[in-house]
């Protein structure tokens, strides 16, 4: 590393090193992490080592705008869904391929977008953000290798081009600009505007390395075309379900039995994680504007990232002084900065935090944001100690904040996971009620599928001798509910398949046969292949061009570029630190 780079990283490293060597200070940590002589890291790419904040921050800043380019994009096409039910249906498809096939581009760039948020959040580490991060300090790393960083012309001349950023007369729509980047009393904020430029530099660098790496890559047309007309068949069949009311009952398990289960499978009988949380919550004052307030909340995300989560009573209570920001208040009627919750489950939380609130687009109990993923958090005891102390706010790292999160009424969630207890193994007595409840239905699928798979083998048989119809006689006469289906459009959302059969299933299998048995929660199907055609309307042939081929061709490109992080996680010598949570050390594949 270069000293420009050391100092470019390490800016306010650099500071407190030169303060402190004036006051007599030899060492100093920073962020609780190493000295100033031998600086920590999170995690390592080429050589450069990025604290827990600047992970956090780069991760966050990919997730943040990915997703914002992602859904300004989305919007252009929102008018497709005339009943706003978030799929295409049936009778919206004609005017929604016609739009398609006049504005191309839109679909392509939202794919194009999709397929960077997918590829980003792969990686070496169990979460996605920190993946995130990784992947952008790769690209940064190949453009300083390649000489291929954009100029800032070119990030304006990119942006120009995105569809999300063009208005009906072509001209760009600087009012979304804006939104993006921080705009507030008529100045956009430096901090979000350089984020969001990076991060868009970043989308550029991947496409230019997936040209690079993919070199004009795609599938033969005329493959491609036989391939697609063999997974959008329309297929039609007979199906029959067998419930597990017409199994015989099975034996109840003797006490030996049902601990001898215990012991094989005692660490699926834990206690339930409980944990103690805090929620902030930003009240806009009268007159706030909602988008500015969250541009407020985003500088206030930045200032506490860059101290690790750490002082935020102090730094809600500056920002709601500070004349800049859009006004809002923090405190609550009696006074206090937060709501406190003591050690509960995720279902006893719930029960106390009413809350909802808008995620990426979902909405969802503010109780899931609390028991969202987290690591390296205190336990009850070690944080009880230190509130007791007064030490409690020493504890706190970026990662156990969740926020912020818009609520119905207008205002904004933040959620604090203060203290984790982890599960432990029941004992026997306590675990007794579900393992057996476990063996049971363990003995029971068992006895499904041996019945059901006999009785799949009889009716495949008989097809020979009495056609699909007759043979279909033998799952009634097991207690079985047959019934015709088809014609159905295989690969349409829209499409409604048979419970427990899926498209590969029906495509997979050849007319006047059985499709593969399917073991449901309350019972067994059995299906079976009638007749098949293939759709050749004008709209599917657009839908083809348009929306499939096109998709292939993406699909391939991309998995290209996943060989490309692959070497790169060793070419740049990825190094996460002992503290990032790995999909090796986390036994997840």
């Amino acid at each position: 590393m270069t000293i420009l780079e050391f100092i470019r990283k390490n800016s306010m490293l650099v500071l407190i090193v030169i303060v402190a060597v004036g006051a007599g200070l030899v060492m100093m940590d920073y962020s609780g992490k190493g000295s100033a002589f031998s600086r920590d890291f999170y995690i390592r790419v080429n050589g450069v080592g990025y604290s827990y904040p600047e992970t956090a921050a780069l991760g966050e800043n990919g997730k943040q705008y990915l997703s914002s380019l992602i859904s300004a994009t989305s919007e252009l096409s929102d008018h497709l869904d005339a009943n706003g039910n978030g799929i295409i249906d049936p009778d919206e498809e004609p005017a929604a391929i016609a739009w398609q096939q006049e504005h191309p581009e839109v679909l392509q760039s939202m794919n194009n977008l999709r397929t960077v948020y997918a590829a980003w959040h792969y990686g070496v580490a169990k979460d996605g953000e920190v993946n995130v991060a990784i992947n952008r300090a790769m690209l940064q790393a190949e453009a300083d290798a390649l000489g291929m960083h954009p100029s800032e012309e070119q990030i304006d001349a990119y942006l120009r081009s995105l569809p999300a950023f063009k208005k009906e007369d072509g001209s760009f729509n600087l009012d979304l600009y804006r939104r993006l980047t921080g705009y507030h009393h008529g100045n956009i904020s430096r901090v979000h505007e350089e984020a969001f430029r990076g991060v868009v530099s970043d989308i550029m660098i991947w496409e230019a390395i997936r040209e690079i790496v993919g070199d004009g890559i795609a599938y033969n047309t005329k493959a491609q075309a036989a391939y697609l007309d063999s997974i959008s068949q329309n297929i039609s069949g007979i199906t029959a379900f067998i419930p597990a009311t017409a199994i015989p009952a099975v034996p109840e398990p003797t006490e030996e039995e049902l601990h001898a289960y215990w012991e094989q499978h005692k660490e699926n009988y834990k206690s339930d994680e409980r944990r103690i949380i805090s929620v902030y919550t930003l009240t806009p004052k009268e007159g706030s504007n909602q988008e500015n307030l969250l541009a407020t909340a985003d500088e206030i995300m930045q200032e506490l990232s860059l101290a690790n989560g750490q002082g935020l009573d102090g730094i809600l209570d500056r920002a709601s002084k500070n004349r800049q920001y859009e006004p809002f208040t923090y405190l609550l009627a009696d006074g206090k900065t937060s709501q406190n919750y003591e050690l509960a489950t995720q279902q006893q939380l719930a029960e106390q935090l009413k809350d909802r609130v808008n995620d990426n687009g979902q909405d969802v109990p503010l109780a899931d944001i609390a028991f969202s993923e987290v690591e390296n958090v205190a336990t009850p005891e070690k944080y009880l100690a230190a509130k007791t102390n007064g030490t409690a706010d020493r504890l706190v790292a970026i990662r156990q904040i969740r926020g912020f999160y818009t609520t119905e009424d207008g205002k904004l969630k933040l959620v604090r996971i203060e203290a984790v207890e982890t599960p432990t193994v029941l004992s026997y007595e306590e675990a007794k009620s579900r393992a057996r409840e476990d063996f049971c239905k363990e003995r029971a699928d068992i006895a499904l599928r041996q019945h059901t798979e006999k009785l799949h083998d009889q009716i495949q048989k008989a097809i020979n001798e009495k056609g699909l119809r007759g043979a279909f006689e033998l799952a009634t006469a097991a207690g079985g509910t047959v019934e015709d289906f088809g014609p159905l459009a295989m690969g349409l959302v829209s499409t409604v398949l048979p419970e427990g059969v899926s498209d590969p299933d029906l495509i997979g299998t050849p007319s006047g046969k059985l499709a593969p048995l399917a073991i449901l929660p309350e019972g067994a199907r059995i299906t079976a292949v009638s007749s098949r055609t293939i759709e050749s309307s004008p709209a599917m042939t657009m839908r083809r061009q348009l929306m499939e081929l096109p998709a292939q061709n993406e699909r391939l490109r991309a998995e290209m570029m996943q060989e490309w992080q692959n070497a790169g996680f060793t070419r740049f010598n990825v190094q996460p630190s002992a503290s990032v949570r790995t999909r090796q050390n986390s036994n997840e594949e």
